[in-house]
């Protein structure tokens, strides 16, 4: 048999866990066996932190961070993606996440809402969804198999780059998702039964499981691998979600995306010639988009990359500073205390004293 093969029949069986969210499932209209269940499986429930809401000390933040999720994972910290399963018969609850989520239907289906609105999604289907998107995941059957591809926000400018750097329909959606005032709810691609692309997600969740030192190294390298293949042979089929369902089509994004790609020295004047827009015009679609000003953006951009490398590298400030394109550490460290009223040095010591917390 095919490893691949193998691994899509290691998650075909229930785990324990999973056999456990089962029989709550099975009792819960029995209230008299659900109650005696409840006091049997106390210990396990807090042990294992199951989602049994009836239990009062059981309770879960509506904004999931990587540290909610991957506690137990040693490359949450090193690496910029995971992949999970995602516990069939676990009771629906709405959250969002602080990072992207892609979730794929391997096979079955399951019942699935994004920023309210009602997207049920079937084999081979793969849902993008934003940051801070309010969702809920419905798995009530033995035989669907759902995998969470997490994504992290802070370091998606400069890990996966190239993925913002061309015009097409996933850099629209990211673009939309990292900057817009106005984003998408989500991305829906439609692959069926295309064993590529599921073989490619099963090697991505084996490299979670392994979490050795090469696993976050790998992951890196598998994400635009997947969306390469996404773009190829689905693009075309793709739809958005949400209010702004033509970003596909929208220059705006498409301005966004070369401020992006060029934010260390791009003018407005640049801009403007390059579109083939005027000043003014440029600048009015600019705010249009995003809210705020063409230097308030260009500015907005140079902090994510700034704060991206002050959380995950050892860089020096002042090398931050050039990298980030500013002349001289002494500017750098300026704007960037009056975004954050903090030096960035202090923001580093911060955020590290809280990541061993």
């Amino acid at each position: 048999m095919r490893e691949k093969e193998k691994e899509l029949q290691s998650l075909l069986p229930l785990t324990e866990e999973e056999q456990v969210y089962k029989r709550f499932y099975e009792l819960r209209k029995d209230a008299d066996a659900y109650k005696a269940y409840m006091k049997e499986m106390e210990d396990y429930v807090r042990q294992n932190r199951l989602l049994i809401f009836e239990y009062p000390f059981v309770t879960h933040p509506e904004l999931l961070t990587e540290k909610d999720l991957y506690a137990d994972l040693s490359i949450s910290k090193g690496s910029n993606v995971n992949v999970v399963r995602h516990l069939r018969y676990t009771p629906v609850f709405v959250h969002s996440h602080s990072f992207f989520t892609m979730l794929y239907v391997m096979t079955g289906r399951c019942g699935h809402t994004a920023g309210g609105i009602d997207m049920p999604l079937k084999q081979g289907d793969i849902f993008f969804l934003p940051p801070y998107v309010k969702q809920t995941i419905e798995v009530f059957d033995d035989e669907s198999v759902i995998l969470n591809l997490h994504i992290r926000k802070d370091t998606f400018d400069d890990v996966f780059f190239n993925t913002l750097r061309y015009n097409n329909i996933l850099s629209d959606f990211f673009m939309s998702s990292l900057y817009s005032k106005e984003p998408v709810q989500g991305i829906l691609f439609h692959t069926d039964g295309d064993e590529e692309i599921r073989d490619t997600v099963l090697e991505m969740y084996h490299e979670t499981k392994l979490d050795d030192v090469y696993s976050w190294r790998l992951l890196n390298t598998m994400v635009p691998q997947l969306f390469a293949k996404l773009l190829r042979y689905y693009s075309d089929q793709a739809v958005f979600t949400g209010a702004s369902v033509q970003k596909a089509d929208n220059v705006k994004l498409r301005i966004l995306s070369y401020i992006n790609n060029h934010y260390k020295t791009v003018t407005l004047e640049d801009l403007a010639e390059h579109f083939n827009y005027s000043v003014p015009h440029c600048s009015k679609l600019i705010r249009d988009e995003t809210g705020i000003g063409f230097v308030a953006f260009v500015r907005r951009i140079k902090m994510n990359h700034a704060v991206a490398l002050l959380l995950n590298t050892k860089t020096a400030i002042s090398e931050i500073s050039n990298v980030v394109g500013y002349e001289n550490p002494e500017s750098f460290i300026r704007v960037f205390q009056k975004v954050y009223g903090i030096t960035p040095s202090a923001f580093r010591k911060k955020m590290l004293e809280k990541e061993v917390l």
